[in-house]
């Protein structure tokens, strides 16, 4: 068994190692390709007998992601981590847990991957899902940010900065943000990144709190899940918390 750095070369090795799978990793193939598996990419290959068994990757936002269809020991990438610049581990419960005894795993450190393929439940509120395309439906995020603790001390230091950073974000990518308004206030959003032909990942599901337990984040992300879906795109969703997997499983 080896270890080596895969290239755009390598790319149907990678292919028949996902088969069935590839479904769930949409997110991570088009990113391979867009990239042509070099600048925000280092993507590693286990071979035994010239075979491909595992892929590690290390991608995006110092992030790590890791797929075998087989039961194998990761041991064989320990040195390996030991080089690479991530902060978090994302996909499947069960394959990223095999890195623990291998990593200092903090309280954030471990994401578990979620795809939704279609949606169990409908919904609820004759509200429309609007779709953020003005600098003023910007800033009114950023207000909605700014409500929040869990987002507002990782806002930039102004309103106008945030706004001309998000407005460039979504002037030039696929990306979208959508939104909830009621009485002219944004009252929950979520936004996608990283947004490509197959995939989408959703990021940023947030509620005022002075709106939340009436179902506004569940509707919002309902909506943006329609409308990917129906451009036949997958939404893949990240999450490190017990209470946000549950309304993810129960959406779809």
């Amino acid at each position: 068994m080896k270890i080596k750095q895969l290239n755009r070369s390598n790319h149907r090795e990678v292919l028949r190692l996902f088969g069935e799978e590839i479904v769930n990793y949409y997110f991570l193939l088009d990113g391979l390709v867009s990239s042509n598996y070099e600048k925000t990419f280092k993507v590693y290959g286990e071979y035994d007998e010239d075979r491909l068994v595992s892929i590690l990757v290390n991608n995006f936002d110092r992030n790590i992601t890791y797929y075998s269809n087989q039961d194998r020991d990761i041991g064989i990438y320990s040195s390996l981590l030991r080089e690479l610049n991530y902060s978090k581990l994302s996909g499947p419960k069960v394959l990223m847990e095999k890195f623990i005894p291998f990593i200092k795993v903090k309280e954030n450190t471990m994401s578990y991957l979620g795809v939704v393929k279609n949606i169990v439940i409908e919904r609820k509120l004759p509200i429309s899902i609007k779709v953020a395309k003005t600098k003023e439906e910007i800033g009114m995020q950023y207000e909605l940010l700014s409500s929040t603790t869990e987002f507002s001390s990782s806002l930039p230091k102004t309103k106008s900065i945030y706004i001309a950073n998000e407005y460039k974000r979504l002037q030039e990518s696929s990306d979208r943000t959508v939104y909830l308004e009621i009485n002219n206030d944004m009252v929950s959003s979520c936004a996608t990144i990283i947004e490509d032909k197959n995939s989408a990942i959703i990021i940023g599901v947030v509620s005022n709190p002075s709106y939340r337990n009436k179902g506004y984040g569940t509707e919002v992300l309902i909506g943006l899940f329609e409308l990917l879906l129906e451009e036949g795109k997958l939404p893949y969703l990240f999450y490190n918390n017990p209470s946000a997997r549950s309304v993810y499983k129960k959406i779809g």
